[in-house]
């Protein structure tokens, strides 16, 4: 992954963290999306603004445009830590269709600080364990086990994470599932990615391009 990508995660990072500072969890159900701030510019192009899409429980999909091409993405917040982080952003867990480059259903934890670089972080979901990587603060799924992960926490209540700081301890945090099979076909559904499985099971169709908005 080059830095264009890293560049467009913290951008959803911040604009889903700037979201819920704004708002609050009470106001987030029934509110407008924010207006959209000016587009950051990033090596490869540039990026919209994304845009609240819907909302599926504790799981909300936004939609925006990088350089052109459609990018879709689930988030949820931070629903237990096991221990108070000084300064901590607020963590999520993120879920990104990139029809343009094929990849669908790419997961990602942002912790609110930053995992020390080449660490792992442990994705545990009911009696399923995922070794993720921390690369660029975040972690990561390694050797292709996005499906894998998907495929077990759409059966699952709750998604636990537990990485270390770097320069700091270990910590373990827990994220709410609620909502998240409906959200999943939403996201199939907004940002198809053609030729793979969709939360159905069933070929997704290829993508057209959404409007900019103005």
């Amino acid at each position: 992954m080059d830095g264009r990508y890293f560049a467009t995660i913290r951008h959803m990072i911040r604009h889903t963290n700037l979201w819920l500072m704004l708002t609050g969890a009470m106001a987030l159900l029934t509110a407008a999306p924010p207006p959209a701030l000016a587009a950051d510019a990033t090596p490869g192009g540039t990026l919209q603004e994304p845009s609240l899409e819907g909302l599926y429980s504790d799981w909300s999909l936004y939609g925006m445009q990088e350089n052109g091409n459609l990018v879709c993405y689930l988030s949820s917040g931070l629903e237990h830590a096991s221990d108070p982080v000084p300064r901590r952003r607020q963590a999520f867990v993120l879920i990104i269709n990139r029809p343009a480059e094929g990849r669908r259903g790419v997961i990602s934890v942002d912790p609110g600080y930053t995992y020390e670089d080449g660490s792992t972080v442990l994705m545990t979901i009911g009696h399923k364990q995922f070794h993720m990587i921390g690369k660029n603060g975040s972690a990561w799924a390694q050797d292709n086990e996005d499906p894998q992960i998907l495929a077990a926490i759409r059966g699952g209540s709750t998604l636990v994470v537990t990485g270390r700081m770097r320069n700091g301890p270990a910590t373990t945090d827990t994220f709410s599932l609620k909502g998240l099979p409906k959200a999943l076909a939403a996201l199939d559904q907004a940002c198809p990615v053609a030729g793979a499985a969709s939360a159905s099971g069933q070929a997704a169709i290829p993508h057209k391009k959404r409007k900019k908005a103005r």
